[in-house]
């Protein structure tokens, strides 16, 4: 991604010499399209022993392009207060992870045995909603505060003898900076550098074999994108 500084010179380029910056108040809608870098970082501790433990923490990111529409309150001045969905979803991580798990015996028996579980997994975003407030900072700069909610999906493929994990919904903060203005009469566009850092998501496996225990896992997850918008205000 494009470090702020350098989104932040291309943003005010294009609104001084691309667009008309003027603002007008009302309610507006619109779409966004959005180039996004969805990265994560975790921890997946075991409440028994493992000959596996340095697999247990690992950093994945992937890219995405999507698309979300809003509805917004607008004053005259620039500040707006407004409501983004983005449905659907897009993958964590790039690839799917793959782990292998060799168990040495069984619960209640003294043999010992070479049984191999082979776990696959991965997880997706779904379903971002932000509630959000647009100040404005200087011209048609304005800064963006708001409040994010997504669904975390974990998609893995268990064995048959191991557990799996479900899915959740982390809160986060939304914060970004921008551009906008009127193309014409009383159609608007933005552009803007946003991120949003997402609490701190724990998970606790279910359906474990009786010897396996219990997994859970800790993880933060963040989002940073490019986007740019198009809209209709009354």
């Amino acid at each position: 991604m494009k470090k702020l500084s350098i989104t932040l010179f291309t943003l005010i380029w294009i609104s001084l010499f691309g667009f008309s910056t003027a603002s007008a108040g009302g309610i507006g809608f619109g779409i966004t399209g959005s180039f996004i870098d969805v990265d994560a970082s975790g921890t997946e501790e075991e409440s028994t022993n493992t000959s596996d433990a340095s697999t247990r923490t690992a950093s994945v990111s992937n890219d995405a392009e999507i698309a979300s529409y809003y509805i917004e309150m607008a004053a005259d001045n620039g500040f707006a207060l407004g409501f983004e969905m983005t449905p659907g979803a897009a993958d964590v991580s790039d690839t799917v992870k793959t782990r292998t798990d060799t168990e040495t015996s069984v619960t209640g028996t003294t043999t010992e045995t070479s049984n191999s579980r082979k776990f696959t997994a991965q997880a997706e975003v779904e379903d971002l909603l932000v509630v959000y407030t647009e100040i404005p900072v200087w011209g048609s700069v304005y800064g963006r505060v708001g409040w994010a909610e997504v669904d975390v999906n974990t998609t893995e493929v268990k064995s048959g003898n191991g557990g799996n994990y479900g899915n959740t919904t982390v809160n986060g903060i939304n914060l970004g900076i921008g551009v906008k203005g009127m193309l014409r009469d009383n159609i608007t566009w933005k552009a803007s550098y946003e991120q949003i850092d997402f609490s701190t998501l724990t998970i606790k496996s279910t359906g474990n074999s009786t010897g396996s225990g219990t997994n859970t896992i800790t993880a933060d997850v963040d989002t940073e994108a490019l986007r740019v918008s198009i809209g209709y205000q009354f």
